[in-house]
């Protein structure tokens, strides 16, 4: 169901280009009106990305501040308990 969903609104998008690109080439009455607002979508969507941009250097930030030490303490004493454990398997092995 979503993948329709997604195809179909891929189709749109793909139908709304081909129509605004032949629209543009037949030089109709209201090519400047479709530059303006072809250049508000762009804006929009550099204001998204944008948007996005610094909404996942945030979401880095707090990840990173709101972790401990503590929180990694037992991982930490795993992996060296497993590298000396393999170091001393490759000493018995020598």
């Amino acid at each position: 169901m979503v993948f329709i969903m997604i195809t179909l609104v891929f189709l749109l998008v793909l139908g709304l280009a081909g129509w605004t690109i032949s629209t543009l080439m037949s030089k109709g009455k209201h090519q400047e009106e479709i530059k303006n607002e072809l250049g508000n979508i762009f804006e929009s969507f550099k204001y998204l990305s944008s948007s996005i941009t610094s909404l996942v250097k945030l979401l880095m930030k707090d990840s990173i501040s709101s972790a401990r030490e503590d929180d990694f303490g037992p991982i930490k004493s795993n992996v060296i308990d497993l590298l000396k454990l393999d170091k001393k398997e490759k000493e018995e092995a020598a």
